[in-house]
């Protein structure tokens, strides 16, 4: 019986022993694949990290915001300036009253769709009878505004030749036609710079001559009347040079100041500048100047003939903003007769303004070539019932090749070609209302 038993726990030790056996075999086993496993984990991880990845897609480019605009057109047209043909030639012998409506037909189509059209006189007006060189009847003053002018500048060099009473007169004249005036005053309490609404935009208009002419070789003096007229030049009875910026920046700052959203300015240029076709030093220095400061749009004038156009951008305070300058528009009407002073154009400068945010810029400029007639200078004009007119350059020369029974000859619509062509080499081509002018980017 003691055997039986000892065989019996020798059977139960061995079974022990391979039971824990096995457990250590399953353990190890285990532990075996799970470090096997974390291997293989780790290598895919690893192979996975250096791996091209897959393109991922662009993502979509963000629209542009599209702007909700509404546009006004500026239209400036050169100088009428006051000569004595003008007058003579406008003169009805069988009602003995002028009209100058004929003279400027050619310029009415080319404002009729403007919203506000400007130009310069360079002229006193009177009601006495007795018209000279730069003295013109008040009949001036309604002919412009049937033409569809709505401003007139009056700070020129010529706007004394009657003193300051001829001055005031002008102005009443002009204004009781129904013109807004800039650059002279009938009085002393009268000096404001106007700033015209214009489809929700607000336009103001600076303007400054040179110096004053006078009937002869000596300036006229204004130093007991300063009000009358805005002047570039403080030393305007001798050298004419010291240009009165402190008088601009004052102006400047009253528009500003009035909320004008664009700035104007007219300038009448220095004799030194006449019959050039390009602008010279002193009339660079006076626009780098207003460009710089706040003025949008500069128009020159006096210079007879014309010069180039050019669109900048400038930093300003407040940020970029696009500036428009005529160097010169040149003559609108006039009997000068040498190169290039038949020559002149209107210049449309679009003003947009974004409905949404009120940001206002120069978005276009192009313009409009205008030729003065004298037919004087023509031998085969006799059959023209009329002596000076200025004319649409363009619309002249297809109503001739159409036939149009008061078209011009043959050989005003030949010079009116060649005057198209040097009236773009010197404006500059890109502004040709033809070709669709120049667009203007956003400039902020």
């Amino acid at each position: 019986m003691k055997k039986n038993g000892l065989v019996t726990g020798v059977m139960y030790v061995v079974l022990v022993l391979l039971v824990v056996g096995l457990g250590f075999l399953l353990f190890f086993n285990y532990r075996a694949n799970m470090e096997q496993k974390e291997e293989i984990r780790a290598a895919e991880e690893a192979a996975s990290a250096t791996a091209t990845p897959a393109p991922t897609e662009e993502p979509a480019p963000t629209a542009e915001p599209q702007r909700t605009v509404e546009t006004l057109d500026l239209a400036f047209a050169g100088d009428l300036v006051g000569h004595a043909g003008l007058t003579t030639d406008a003169l009805s012998e069988e009602e003995g009253a002028y009209d100058f409506s004929h003279e400027l037909a050619g310029v009415q189509a080319s404002i009729a769709d403007a919203d506000l059209a400007a130009c310069t006189l360079v002229s006193t007006l009177s009601d006495e009878g007795t018209y000279d060189a730069y003295v013109m009847p008040r009949a001036v003053a309604t002919a412009l505004r049937d033409a569809g002018f709505d401003l007139v500048n009056a700070a020129t060099d010529h706007i004394l030749d009657r003193g300051v009473t001829g001055l005031t007169a002008t102005v009443d004249y002009l204004k009781n036609a129904g013109l807004t005036v800039t650059g002279a005053y009938s009085a002393s309490t009268s000096r404001s710079l106007p700033v015209a609404q214009v489809n929700g935009v607000k336009v103001a208009f600076l303007s400054y001559s040179y110096g004053t002419a006078g009937t002869g070789a000596q300036p006229v003096s204004v130093a007991d009347s300063s009000w009358c007229i805005d002047l570039l030049t403080t030393d305007y009875m001798t050298d004419k040079q010291e240009v009165d910026y402190g008088k601009i920046d004052a102006d400047l700052a009253a528009v500003k100041e009035a909320g004008a959203d664009v700035v104007v300015s007219f300038l009448y240029w220095w004799d030194s500048a006449q019959y050039h076709t390009e602008p010279r030093p002193q009339q660079t220095e006076v626009v780098d100047y207003l460009c710089q400061n706040g003025v949008d749009v500069i128009i020159g004038g006096g210079v007879k003939v014309p010069q180039p156009i050019e669109v900048r951008t400038v930093e300003r305070e407040g940020g970029k903003a696009n500036c428009v300058i005529c160097y010169s528009l040149s003559s609108l009407m006039s009997c000068f007769n040498d190169n290039y002073t038949n020559l002149s154009a209107v210049v449309d400068v679009q003003i947009s303004r974004d409905t949404d945010s009120g940001e206002i810029w120069i978005s276009g400029v192009s313009t409009k070539p205008l030729f003065m007639v004298d037919t004087a200078d023509y031998t085969d004009s006799a059959e023209l019932d009329y002596k000076y007119r200025v004319l649409d350059a363009w619309q002249a020369v297809e109503d001739y090749e159409n036939g149009a029974a008061d078209a011009v000859t043959a050989e005003i619509c030949e010079a009116i070609r060649t005057g198209i062509g040097d009236l773009d080499a010197i404006l500059g081509p890109d502004y040709a209302a033809r070709e669709g002018g120049l667009a203007v980017d956003f400039p902020y």
